[in-house]
C-alpha cells in the first residue's frame, strides 16, 4: 500500500508503507512501517540493496533469515518506485 501525504506544499510529498491513519477535525495521524521522502533516497545504494538481497536469496538460510531478507528486498524496491515514479 502506498499513501501519498501532501505536507505543507504541493510539491513536498511522503510515500508511506503499510499501516494506520488517523483522521481528526484538526489532525491526521499516521502509523507506518516505512516513510519516505523522495529528495533523499539514494538510488545507487537502493539498488545495491537490491542486487545483495538477490544475491542472498541464493543461499541457505534459516526462516528468520528468509524474512529479513524479504523484508530489505521490498524496502529497496520501494524506495526505488518511489524515486522512479516521482522523477521518472
Amino acid at each position: 500500500m502506498t499513501l501519498k501525504l501532501e505536507i505543507v506544499t504541493p510539491e513536498e510529498k511522503i510515500y508511506s508503507g503499510e499501516g494506520l491513519v488517523e483522521i481528526r477535525a484538526d489532525a491526521v495521524s499516521v502509523l507506518t512501517d516505512m516513510a519516505l521522502e523522495s529528495e533523499k533516497i539514494d538510488i545507487a545504494a537502493a539498488e545495491a540493496a537490491v542486487e545483495r538481497a538477490k544475491a542472498a536469496m541464493k543461499e541457505d538460510h534459516t526462516s528468520e533469515e528468509v524474512a529479513a531478507i524479504q523484508a530489505s528486498l521490498q524496502k529497496a524496491l520501494a524506495q526505488l518506485h518511489v524515486k522512479r515514479r516521482r522523477h521518472g
